[in-house]
């Protein structure tokens, strides 16, 4: 269960544009059926729940990718703090009395992309030392996994793009 808890972390650190991270302090999209969209966020870490629950982990893998979690959670944690209250800083600006241009709004913009640049490159790096745990059987495996979400993915933004 903790690993399965962890793992998520590390999707949604790799899908900080979407998940726990939207402009005006949106709700995340963990679970929800928009198009192009399937466990969190947007593009690849989306599938790294998935994909590790069927990469078939030995008890000693799974001990690793534990581990790899646990030294990263403090910094993600903290990142994702920091980028909700920069969001929640440009909701309040955003629709406070008064005019309100662009440029009023460009620091926090600014703090709010650095942000989740931030997160992006801590998932990336998550995500690569996870990466290098597995074998080159389980690579393969987990690439297979991958083209048929993909494939999924595709068929249900074709759905949802559909003019009637």
């Amino acid at each position: 269960m903790k690993i399965r808890i962890l793992v998520v972390a590390v999707a949604v650190s790799l899908a900080a544009g979407s998940a726990f991270a939207q402009p005006m302090g949106g709700a995340p999209h963990m679970m929800m059926g928009g198009p192009g969209r399937f466990m969190m966020g947007e593009g690849p870490s989306e599938m790294m729940p998935l994909v590790l629950r069927h990469a078939g982990l030995t008890p000693e893998q799974s001990d690793q990718v534990h581990k790899i979690m646990e030294a990263d959670h403090d910094a993600l944690r903290a990142l994702f703090n920091q980028l909700r209250a920069a969001n929640d800083e440009l909701a309040s600006k955003l629709f406070a009395p008064g005019s309100v241009q662009a440029a009023d709004l460009a620091p926090q913009v600014q703090r709010i992309t650095q942000l989740r640049q931030q997160l992006m490159d801590q998932g990336l790096k998550t995500a690569l030392t996870i990466r290098a745990v597995l074998k080159p059987e389980q690579l393969a495996k987990v690439s297979q996994i991958k083209d048929r979400m993909m494939k999924v993915q595709a068929e249900m933004r074709s759905i949802f793009e559909a003019k009637d």
